[in-house]
């Protein structure tokens, strides 16, 4: 029985054999040392933060970007590991490779360039491609994220070197959990899932849009903290209705057009219980880039069930409603004393209207109230009532008025003190437009929130130019400075960035179970609260992207201590000093020693011991 049970063992696989003791390795993975059959685990199989020594080969240390520090292990660290000779003779500490890895990336001309050189970094160093992006944000986000991310999702069938992420498809229909399964990684606290069907504002990419939940986890761990090995990526591939890549032949994914109906539904189904069922009922779950037909659906339909939420309504809102806090010291306004146009009637502007909404109720506004302050616009004109495809949420927000269609026609019917573009049309707020803004406010807000930077409704230059310099402006995507009557403006981009890493954070860290839409306007409000004064003086409404860590870390303290009052919580006992709490938990940027631990014993008292006389066992031996 015995043998039986060792030969069956999935980590030996081994038969003895004879008297000798002879061994006869069955996997072909098993590895002898002096004779002596040892376990194995193969290239990237190594879990967690901290793996045990005696399951690494040596060169293991070297292949796996979880353990490879390149030239920074020690001489000692080489000899031990057996991986002396392997590595030239030169010692390098983490601070050198940075400055390398900096010099090596200015190299490239291209930012597509610039991003596949960080995707090699996280592929083979992952310690140093993380502290890299934390300590970088400013010149390395752009790349990682929007609005570089968008070019590498479009070339993706071509830049595509190995995987990162788990590609869920429809055909994998009734057997979504073994696809899980096959992720080595057992300890998941957060996962990013798109169907590729609206990445950016590009359109129906398929299994391209992996590069977003990709780009999306790393920003948890660079920005917050959250450790990588708790971070998974997910693609589900219901096919594309994007006619190019389905006759791409670099495309990746499914070659078929999207499933749609009760199929869709129930994969969709199948899958979040199969992600809670692996993974437990608290693992975070983040929704993003979704047709906006789905989006909302899937947020009523899950939130109050799974912990989940949805990036691109309730992330993008409370960025946006975050500005708008941060200019309430501008203008002196509450938020019930504007009235607000929407250009877009998408999922992105009609979350920012739902938290805006929450944002005047706080006030005192009733619901009837803060909803009649708030206009919008899609491709057919004004919500009005009684108008066709008024369905879902935009139903909220159709007004008792007369159609319009014309943009300009309606700012000057309105007269809006915030104007917010959520539409993807690129020039959509014309110099007539934004004219019309700067003559109704002394401080128009206008914010051009259309991701990647082409597709933005005006560039920065435009707003001030247009505004006579008055306006209060933000942006989706990144523009550079702006010079206007002499003075430079550093107008901030209103990325989510500020805000998903930071929940992230908080929930995991509580073990929250749901995700309530307080928790949006709480991290709006701590992310207004990290803007200073010299930061609106130069014309921005979010703090300087290089103190994105800080404003995620406060955000996550504000969830945190709303988790608790409300009870939502599940970590106990509460930890009093919050922010510590959340430290200890933090990944770690630097390079770790990778010697085994070891520890000394105290000294043995010395005891006499007895004489040892044999013991007779039986009266036989006599």
């Amino acid at each position: 029985m015995m043998a039986r049970n060792i030969l069956n063992s999935p980590i030996y696989k081994q038969l003895h054999l004879g008297a000798f003791g002879r061994t006869l390795a069955i996997s072909g993975t098993q590895q002898k040392m002096d004779g002596v059959l040892i376990p194995h685990r193969e290239y990237h199989e190594v879990c967690g933060d901290n793996p045990a020594p005696g399951m690494l080969q040596g060169i293991d240390h070297l292949r796996d970007p979880r353990l490879n520090k390149g030239l920074a292990f020690t001489l000692e660290e080489r000899q031990v590991l057996g991986i002396h000779g392997l590595q030239p003779a030169r010692f390098k500490t983490q601070e050198e490779q940075l400055q390398l890895c900096r010099i090596s990336i200015d190299r490239y001309k291209e930012d597509l360039n610039k991003y596949l050189y960080l995707v090699d970094l996280q592929d083979r160093n992952e310690r140093l491609f993380f502290r890299l992006l934390s300590e970088n944000v400013k010149n390395m986000m752009p790349i990682v994220y929007t609005p570089t991310v968008g070019l590498a999702c479009q070339k993706f069938g071509l830049i595509y070197r190995r995987p990162r992420g788990l590609f869920v498809t429809v055909n994998d229909r009734g057997h979504v959990f073994d696809v899980i399964k096959n992720w080595p990684e057992p300890d998941v606290r957060a996962i990013c899932v798109t169907d590729g069907e609206r990445i950016l504002g590009l359109g129906d990419l398929g299994a391209n849009g992996m590069g977003i939940p990709v780009g999306k986890l790393s920003l948890y761990t660079a920005l917050a903290g959250i450790k990588p090995h708790q971070c998974l990526p997910i693609l589900l591939d219901v096919g594309t209705n994007n006619r190019d890549l389905l006759e791409d032949p670099l495309y990746i994914g499914l070659r078929q057009e999207r499933v749609t109906g009760d199929a869709y539904d129930e994969f969709i189904d199948e899958f979040m219980r199969a992600v809670v069922k692996k993974y437990g009922q608290n693992v975070l779950i983040q929704f993003e880039d979704f047709g906006n037909h789905n989006a909302f659906r899937f947020l009523d339909k899950y939130r109050h069930n799974y912990c989940t939420f949805n990036d691109d309504i309730q992330g993008t809102a409370a960025v946006a409603v975050g500005g708008l806090y941060a200019s309430k010291r501008l203008t002196g306004k509450r938020f019930a004393d504007n009235q607000i146009l929407f250009v877009g009637a998408g999922e992105a502007a009609i979350g920012i209207a739902d938290l805006c909404v929450r944002a005047m109720m706080v006030e005192g506004c009733t619901l009837e109230e803060a909803r009649n302050k708030i206009w919008m616009v899609d491709i057919d004109g004004l919500l009005v009532k009684g108008r066709e495809h008024l369905e879902g949420h935009k139903a909220y927000y159709a007004k008792d008025v007369q159609q319009m269609k014309d943009l300009l026609e309606i700012v000057k019917t309105i007269k809006p003190s915030i104007l917010i573009g959520a539409s993807a049309q690129p020039g959509l707020f014309t110099p007539d437009i934004l004219g019309e803004m700067a003559e109704n406010n002394p401080k128009p807000i206008i914010f051009a929130l259309s991701n990647p930077t082409d597709r933005a409704e005006c560039t920065a230059q435009q707003a001030f130019e247009h505004t006579e310099g008055r306006v209060i402006f933000a942006s989706g995507s990144p523009f550079p400075p702006v010079q206007h009557n002499g003075k430079t403006y550093y107008p901030g981009q209103g990325n989510n960035a500020y805000i998903f890493p930071g929940i992230a954070l908080g929930v995991i860290a509580t073990e929250t179970h749901h995700i309530p839409e307080d928790m949006f306007l709480i991290a709006a409000q701590e992310l207004a609260d990290c803007v200073t004064e010299a930061d609106l003086m130069k014309g921005s409404l979010y703090p300087d992207l290089a103190r994105v860590k800080e404003v995620s870390l406060n955000i996550a303290i504000g969830i945190t201590k709303f988790a608790y009052v409300k009870g939502l919580a599940s970590t106990y006992p509460e930890p009093h000093d919050k922010r510590q709490w959340l430290l200890d938990q933090l990944y770690n940027f630097n390079y770790e020693s990778s010697m085994p631990i070891t520890w000394p014993w105290p000294k043995a008292p010395e005891i006499k011991t007895r004489e040892l006389v044999p013991t007779k066992l039986t009266e036989r031996e006599e």
